[in-house]
């Protein structure tokens, strides 16, 4: 799966993701933070899924209808347990995340958003 992790996310999780097989990009390698709009719109464009645990993601994507290629909120918990949940989360539900999907980690479970249609 392509992903592009938000500067916000721990580099555990990076680290997991590269680790499980995906094509793995970061807010952070590619310089300054552009801010949350700019960082979807990159992500659209190329395909790639966000990876995040920044709320404003939801309000974009929800409220403002911003293109997005799906994205991963990640509750917030240990870098270590991050890891285990972000790569658990995209393992469950990569197909949605590949459609678009919104999904939340609450947890123990996730909440998942469908694109609208």
């Amino acid at each position: 799966m392509k992903l592009l992790i938000d500067s916000c996310t721990p580099a555990s999780v990076t680290g997991r993701l590269r680790a499980d097989g995906h094509d793995v990009a970061t807010v952070a390698e590619r310089g300054l933070d552009p801010g949350d709009t700019a960082i979807l719109e990159t992500a659209a464009t190329e395909g790639r899924t966000i990876v995040t645990i920044d709320a404003d993601f939801g309000a974009l994507v929800f409220r403002d209808q911003a293109r997005h290629a799906g994205v991963l909120r990640l509750r917030q918990a240990t870098p270590a347990v991050m890891a285990e949940r972000a790569s658990a989360l995209i393992a469950a539900h990569d197909g949605e995340l590949s459609d678009g999907a919104f999904v939340t980690d609450d947890g123990g479970s996730a909440r998942v958003t469908p694109r609208p249609k």
